[in-house]
């Protein structure tokens, strides 16, 4: 066998070996995207069901504590938090809606108010214009006809906080705050583990 033959017999092994590794390659490429096509309709699925099971509780607090308004105000991205979203909102047919009004509102334009729903687990309004500091949220509320509002905390199993239920009334509140307080440790207990984040929109 000539240097030619030996020279092209080295060829066709070492094309067959990069053609099999290519070929290795692809195939694992090809398991991994279908790994995280059947992960991804898995995590679309648990969402969709746990936003069922938030809406269902949010429509039975609105009418239980004879509400105008049940929503959740959600600060996102978490970890660094940097905006407020309301994605979950329930109402009675002639209020308007608060979703509107709050869709990636920066932080910094409700930096008081966002601070208060970090910092109290369970606040009962009765004076929007004497217990909510924040000009800019009393205004939101005023445009809304909000007279009363009752507020509670959710947080994370590491305690960090995911959002506010609120709970809205263009009239009196017939609950009394420890009422309130028992109804909406109840229902926080039931969703704040299973509330689907805020997905960030591709610009």
């Amino acid at each position: 066998m000539n240097w030619a033959d030996i020279i092209q017999a080295l060829g066709v092994i070492i094309l067959g070996y990069f053609s099999y590794h290519q070929y290795t390659k692809n195939k694992m490429t090809d398991y991994k995207l279908e790994k995280w096509k059947a992960e991804d309709i898995e995590l679309n699925k648990r969402r969709s069901d746990n936003a069922m099971l938030v809406y269902g509780e949010l429509w039975d607090l609105l009418y239980d504590i004879k509400a105008d308004r049940v929503y959740i105000v959600q600060p996102h991205p978490l970890g660094h938090e940097e905006m407020l979203t309301i994605y979950f909102e329930v109402k009675r047919r002639w209020a308007t809606s608060m979703r509107d009004k709050i869709q990636r509102k920066k932080i910094s334009e409700v930096a008081k108010f966002a601070s208060d729903l970090v910092k109290n687990v369970f606040m009962y309004i009765t004076n929007i214009e004497e217990q909510v500091k924040d000009r800019y949220a009393q205004s939101i509320f005023a445009s809304c006809g909000t007279s009363h509002a009752i507020v509670k905390r959710l947080s994370n199993q590491q305690h960090d906080w995911v959002g506010s239920i609120v709970c809205e009334f263009t009239d009196d509140m017939t609950i009394s705050e420890d009422d309130a307080k028992h109804r909406l440790h109840t229902i926080a207990t039931n969703i704040q583990y299973i509330l689907p984040e805020i997905r960030e929109r591709k610009e």
